[in-house]
């Protein structure tokens, strides 16, 4: 018969799931930091903006004034901004994983917000390429001013990640409380 520790788990998975946590709270960290690098790399020399914009927007541009691209570099907060809110639950999860606490509350709610922060993405990718090609062409002439709307397989992609995160979230909110309710009648 398996030992289990305080908080119900196997020693031996516990020990894994600080493995595990440590692996993914280093990944976490670095995901921060090139996130961070890339955004300001990006948006500080007008060349690797411009291959931003073409990749994000579908805009090909030969220069852009200084205020296009602070409006440009300012839109790309908002996707950015979920990325690292995503990367905050992943990081309060994972911490959750190192204590042994997999059907905690905190874990559960954290899990939660990643799956949301990932449909997040999925809906916003589109529409901040959008918002983009209107921020670096409103300067043209009336007539060559462009709106390009792109979906692309890596947003469905994250949207189907996304909504079944959500649903393993949800069946283990379920099994958590029903699993507490069961514990009352013992």
């Amino acid at each position: 018969m398996t030992t289990l520790s305080r908080q119900g788990l196997p020693p031996e998975l516990q020990t894994r799931l600080r493995r595990l946590a440590l692996v993914v709270r280093a990944l976490i960290v670095i995901g921060v930091v090139a996130t961070i690098g890339c955004l300001v790399w990006i948006w500080a020399m007008p060349g690797h903006a411009h291959s931003q914009i073409k990749e994000a927007a579908g805009v090909d541009i030969d220069q852009m004034a200084l205020h296009t691209q602070v409006a440009a570099g300012l839109w790309t907060l908002l996707p950015t901004g979920i990325v690292l809110l995503g990367l905050l639950r992943l990081w309060q999860l994972f911490g959750e994983y190192a204590l042994g606490r997999v059907f905690s509350h905190r874990a559960l709610v954290s899990l939660r917000g990643f799956a949301r922060c990932v449909l997040a993405t999925a809906f916003t990718s589109p529409i901040y390429g959008a918002v983009l090609s209107i921020i670096v062409t409103f300067d043209r002439k009336p007539g060559t001013r462009q709106l390009n709307i792109q979906f692309s397989s890596d947003d469905y992609a994250m949207l189907l990640i996304g909504a079944v995160l959500l649903a393993i979230a949800s069946v283990m909110a379920e099994a958590a409380r029903v699993a507490e309710d069961n514990a009352g009648f013992v």
